[in-house]
């Protein structure tokens, strides 16, 4: 029987080692679970987000956009980039070490319940998840949460969630021994999360995958496609766009983040039709939002001398974004610092990253599922590359050669590390 903690340092320790996947044919278990508390996740309004790429981008617009006009807004998202609590979030203020040692001793309390009962014990995700709703459910002022899936949505531990809306940001291929092995198969997966008289709003416009939409969807759902746009410009500063005949910028880089903030946009319109009074947004309120958001290590300026981006990207379709991107800002003197997990398409991500930058430097994060550098090096063809054992050396030698552009890139792990020491030198 597991001991509860003192510590949260102990408990956050605990937590992610447990048991990552769980066979699962049904939410029959995340339902058990919920109804150990009373159902937490039905005493919020919340808005539900899956998709490929994209969610916590979406997240931040929609966090941003509704704490302007002065909502109380919950966010649930992973992974994390410097501390584990920021999965969970109020007011884009971290859950304290206080709340989340609390609540995970109450877990912890019923395990013995749980057992008796013939259940299986959480997985990790099942457990954080857990968490956010008993946690969100328990803030007397909350007004809104936005909860990201964790992967896929039908069998997602989130799923149990009857939202205001639900939306799909993107598909392309991920995780396809456990999603799908082609996009159809993946999207029906996410489509798994569209409720009854719920509806759905989306940024995909591939007709074939449109097609997969409609006819998965009943006649009390409706689907609102994202809005075309005008592509002002999209440089170092950010993006100025026009949709709608209106205006709008963000801060936030990359053409990608564009059809982000439409997917925002159009969410924020669909909400503002179900004539929830507390939930209007007027078009100043939503161009404010836009602009003032922040998402940390997607394609984030973290030095500007040297001008140093860090991003995330952490499959074909991110790395893709992002080197579009870095090809039209057309600085000639570029460095890549990558660092890739192992199980990911590592010969055709370092295919798109030979035909963008000038110089690849390979190394490795701390976490386990680090490629080896000498692997990624192999692989790449970039006349200028080299192999960096560790993230501080990686660092240095930017900061030594100040190339007139870097970008760290290629998992999340190496953003969490990279991060922290990139803007400590900052000051």
């Amino acid at each position: 029987m597991q001991n509860k903690f003192n510590s949260p340092k102990e408990f956050i320790s605990w937590v992610e080692k447990q048991k990552r996947f769980s066979p699962k044919v049904s939410l029959d278990k995340m339902r058990y679970y919920c109804n150990l508390f009373d159902n937490p996740q039905t005493k919020f309004a919340s808005i539900h987000i899956t998709g490929t790429n994209g969610k916590g981008s979406v997240v931040s617009y929609l966090r941003t956009i509704y704490m302007e006009k002065g909502l109380n807004i919950g966010t649930f998202t992973s992974p994390y980039i410097t501390v584990f609590n920021e999965r969970i979030s109020y007011n884009d203020i971290p859950i304290s070490d206080e709340d989340l040692l609390n609540i995970g001793n109450r877990i912890i309390d019923k395990y013995s319940i749980i057992e008796k009962d013939g259940y299986e014990l959480p997985t990790f995700f099942e457990f954080i998840t857990l968490i956010s709703f008993i946690y969100f459910a328990e803030q007397k002022d909350l007004d809104l949460a936005i909860i990201e899936v964790g992967m896929g949505g039908r069998l997602d531990a989130t799923n149990v969630l009857n939202p205001l809306v639900s939306i799909i940001t993107n598909v392309t291929l991920e995780h396809e021994s456990i999603l799908g092995s082609t996009k159809e198969e993946i999207l029906i997966q996410k489509l798994g999360i569209v409720k009854k008289n719920t509806p759905l709003i989306t940024a995909i416009k591939e007709d074939e995958l449109l097609k997969t939409i409609e006819s998965y969807l009943d006649d009390s759902n409706k689907l609102y496609l994202t809005a075309d746009c005008e592509i002002l410009s999209s440089t170092i500063k950010g993006n100025i766009f026009k949709a709608n005949n209106k205006k709008y910028k963000t801060t936030l880089l990359g053409i990608h983040q564009i059809t982000n903030a439409l997917t925002a946009i159009k969410t924020v319109e669909v909400i503002n039709n179900l004539s929830i009074d507390n939930f209007r947004i007027d078009n100043k309120t939503l161009k404010t939002g836009l602009y003032k958001t922040k998402w940390p290590g997607r394609l984030e300026k973290v030095s500007k001398k040297p001008l140093i981006l860090i991003d995330g990207g952490h499959n074909i379709d991110g790395i893709t974004k992002t080197c579009e991107f870095i090809k039209g800002l057309n600085i000639s003197d570029s460095t890549a610092v990558v660092s890739i997990s192992a199980d990911k398409n590592l010969k055709e991500m370092i295919e798109i990253l030979d035909g963008t930058f000038k110089e690849i430097v390979f190394t490795k994060y701390t976490y386990a599922r680090s490629a080896d550098p000498q692997e990624l090096y192999n692989l790449s063809n970039n006349e200028n590359k080299m192999i960096l054992n560790d993230i501080d050396t990686s660092i240095d030698y930017v900061y030594s050669i100040k190339p007139k552009l870097t970008v760290f890139i290629g998992s999340l792990y190496l953003v969490s590390e990279v991060r922290p020491k990139i803007l400590k030198r900052r000051k």
